[in-house]
């Protein structure tokens, strides 16, 4: 694992949604299939708060590349 994306799986448990929504792009752009758990259990998470939507649909685009 590239340090890029240990750094970007760090941030999908940041406080800040906005954070959490880059780590998921940028997760998504190195498609990286090691990156897959940590997403799935940070959208687990996040589909709890019907407000963050855009960060649950760039982790759901994450998953699928």
């Amino acid at each position: 694992m590239t340090p890029d994306i240990v750094e970007a799986m760090h941030r999908l448990q940041d406080r800040s949604s906005a954070k959490r929504r880059s780590a998921a792009k940028r997760l998504r752009q190195l498609g990286d299939p090691s990156a897959g758990p940590a997403l799935l259990e940070a959208l687990k998470n996040e589909v709890r708060d019907p407000r963050t939507w855009e960060t649950q649909h760039q982790m759901t685009m994450a998953l699928g590349t």
